[in-house]
């Protein structure tokens, strides 16, 4: 277990978080050519290995994978029960990173390239993990309903405005967990869950089950404004030349990411630390990019919400959820 958590939390947050700079184009030169062992708590991870094995062609140095469902890939790094044990693991979510740090499965991760270019909010108050990429919680709108000037976020979508136009996905798809869980960290749950409440009055459709059926329902114009990921709009917008929507970017970014951590029981820690650098490079961080259209954590703006709120309220996210019967 973790020593700070919390208190290192809300320090954190106490602060404006400033913009990164460009990446560094140099990562430290590793000293041996062990193997680095990289636990991906994640079933869809052929951009990774495609990316692990570029820089093993550049390095010599072989990476060796071991992916699955999420939650028994980081049981495996935390009951360290698996041979050889992970000297990385990498989350597709920032719960199951905080998982791992606060059941002592990590160990603190100390990278020049994450002090300096990654922004305070997309890494561990206690630097126990760092994110590699990440995606927001944007407004696709109809621009024949909306004008982008006249909209500020999601916390405003339970206004009279909005009734009868807003349409959302599921509240278990991660962007929409995160959104709330992240508002309660900033409203509390009372006030989160009297918005949220108002979301489900102003519904133009019920639920869909995923964002793309959203999109297509505000192309179609059976919808005036939703909550996507970043994610799935970049990858809507390059399938589709006749796209409709628009998208309004709020200030404040509620986000999910993809972040990286150093197992405590790590065989090879300096390799796994040279691999985060190589991975926080801005070659290898717009490689990534371009496969997945999630966003380089070393180009992310500043933010005054450390995106930890997301794993801290999680349960409470889901419970409030429940409460308002959205489903």
């Amino acid at each position: 277990m973790r020593k700070h958590g919390l208190p290192a939390l809300i320090a954190a947050l106490s602060s404006l978080f400033t913009a990164c700079e460009d990446p560094i184009e140099t990562v430290p030169v590793n000293t041996n050519r062990e193997p680095v062992v990289v636990f991906v708590a994640f079933e869809r991870d052929a951009p990774l290995r495609e990316l692990f094995a570029s820089y093993s062609e550049e390095t010599g140095v072989r990476v060796i994978v071991r992916s699955g469902i999420s939650r028994n890939i980081v049981n495996d790094v935390i009951e360290n029960k698996v041979s050889p044990p992970a000297d990385l693991l990498l989350t597709g979510s920032v719960t199951d990173i905080w998982r791992a740090a606060e059941e002592g499965a990590l160990r603190p991760l100390s990278s020049a390239t994450a002090e300096e270019k990654v922004p305070q909010w997309l890494r561990d108050p206690d630097d126990y993990w760092v994110a590699l990429s990440y995606q927001t919680a944007v407004l696709a709108f109809d621009p024949d309903v909306f004008a982008d000037s006249n909209l500020t976020g999601t916390g405003s979508l339970h206004e009279s405005q909005f009734h009868g136009r807003l349409c959302l996905s599921s509240s278990a798809n991660p962007i929409n967990q995160a959104t709330i869980a992240m508002l309660i960290g900033e409203l509390g749950v009372r006030d989160t869950q009297n918005l949220v409440r108002g979301w489900m009055a102003n519904l133009a459709q019920p639920v869909f089950d995923t964002a793309d059926q959203l999109l297509a329902a505000i192309n179609a114009g059976d919808c005036g404004i939703g909550i996507v990921s970043s994610q799935t709009v970049a990858q809507a917008a390059s399938g589709d030349s006749h796209v409709r929507f628009a998208v309004h970017n709020p200030v404040e970014a509620y986000a999910e990411i993809e972040a990286v951590g150093l197992a405590r029981h790590a065989h090879n820690p300096q390799g796994a630390a040279v691999l985060v650098e190589w991975l926080l490079s801005r070659e290898a961080q717009q490689r990534h990019s371009s496969k997945t259209s999630f966003l380089a954590a070393t180009e992310a703006p500043r933010n005054t919400r450390n995106v930890s709120l997301v794993a801290w309220h999680e349960v409470e996210a889901i419970k409030l959820a429940e409460r308002v019967q959205y489903r």
